[in-house]
């Protein structure tokens, strides 16, 4: 089985947040489960000050890449045109193509090739149907709906959503769509030895780990942390993630008006090592977001073994609340604070939680789960294919 995946940006653009770890985690666990994987993505970067990813194809932690060069710099059109062409060349020669993103010219294009060669593709969302996603940029998206976006989506032989939950949350056309439910992957291995449990029980810190975006719920957790530190003046916070479109400026006045100056730590984008150490030395981990689609920090976080405190908009709070791996809150200071300062005087319940955590990310996120899963969904698709054309043949 030959798959195509077709993505905007691809590492080491990791600045574009969650998207890339996803498609990386999904192009490792379809290898390894014996689909032939292969990449067309762009050179795009969020950034004028980051390195230039050089076009042309390679071998990226064993996945054939090939780097098409955007036009823009900067911004999310991910308009490669050469990408375009190259997917009308070569898509003959794969059994499906999986793409990654809407609202992209790199995912437009290459649906609009896989519909005049009849090749059947499928879409995974990454949160692009959500309610918040949604209003943001809320005219330029009903545009590109209107356009090119719902005929796409609604064409695919499936759609891939990572929750229950977000796909709950997309329009009621998209929900009548044939779907899977099939969470990302998280790589918990280099997560299962982290630190010393005595250490981590001694600890106060409380970890964000994300990009600094207004919808990580900075305007909740600033507050919270202020009230937290009011009760337990050891407790520290760390936000751990790069600055997107200069709104670290915004936290800092936020930190600033708190009167939160020395207790709270910026360390900017970590590698995998970084957040692993970042982890190691945390007591809980926050997600207040207004909207998260899956949230891989909250996975990575119960992998490390931590409690977390979530907001009940990311979409992994029901299985975070399911398991008993941590607390859902509502999108209010107060209720994250008492959240937050629970869990910080009870290191018992902290170590249970995590332990639950990382059971839940063992049995359902792994690379060999999703792997399998995804799998499955392509073969039903193939096979169904192969069924109406010996039909067709047979009339």
């Amino acid at each position: 089985m030959r798959v195509l995946h077709v993505s905007g940006c691809y590492a080491p653009a990791t600045e574009w947040g969650g998207v890339v770890s996803a498609v990386q985690g999904m192009l490792h666990a379809l290898a390894g489960a014996g689909v032939e994987v292969e990449l067309f993505t762009t050179t795009q970067r969020s950034r004028r000050d980051l390195p230039a990813i050089a076009s042309g194809r390679r071998t990226v932690d064993g996945v054939p890449v090939s780097y098409f060069r955007s036009v823009h710099q900067l911004g999310r059109a991910f308009y490669a045109p050469t990408l375009g062409r190259a997917v009308k060349a070569h898509v003959e020669g794969f059994d499906l193509v999986h793409l990654h993103m809407l609202w992209t010219a790199a995912g437009i294009i290459a649906a609009r090739r896989c519909q005049a060669r009849g090749i059947p593709y499928v879409v995974t969302l990454h949160g692009a149907l959500n309610p918040w996603a949604l209003r943001q940029r809320s005219l330029e998206k009903r545009v590109f709906l209107a356009v090119a976006e719902r005929r796409n989506v609604e064409r695919a032989a499936f759609l891939h959503f990572t929750t229950d939950a977000e796909r709950d949350e997309a329009p009621t056309w998209a929900r009548k769509r044939p779907a899977v439910v099939v969470p990302d992957v998280v790589e918990a291995e280099q997560f299962l030895s982290l630190g010393d449990e005595a250490d981590r029980a001694r600890s106060f810190e409380v970890l964000l780990l994300s990009r600094i975006h207004p919808v990580k719920g900075f305007d909740l957790l600033i507050p919270a942390m202020k009230r937290v530190r009011e009760q337990e003046p050891r407790a520290r916070l760390v936000i751990a993630g790069p600055d997107e479109g200069g709104h670290r400026a915004v936290v800092e006045r936020q930190i600033a008006d708190a009167g939160l100056h020395g207790a709270v730590t910026f360390t900017g984008l970590l590698d995998a090592q970084g957040r692993a150490r970042a982890l190691a030395h945390a007591a809980v981990l926050a997600a207040p977001s207004h909207q998260e689609n899956f949230g891989m920090s909250v996975a990575e976080g119960m992998a490390a073994g931590l409690p977390v405190v979530v907001s009940d908009r990311v979409n992994l709070a029901r299985e975070v609340q399911r398991a008993g791996a941590g607390e859902v809150v509502p999108l209010e200071a107060g209720a994250l604070a008492d959240a937050i300062l629970r869990l910080l005087r009870d290191p018992s319940r902290r170590m249970a939680m995590g332990a639950t955590g990382r059971r839940l990310v063992a049995d359902r996120f792994s690379t060999t789960a999703v792997g399998r899963a995804l799998r499955a969904a392509y073969a039903s698709v193939l096979t169904g294919r192969a069924a109406r054309a010996g039909h067709a043949e047979a009339t």
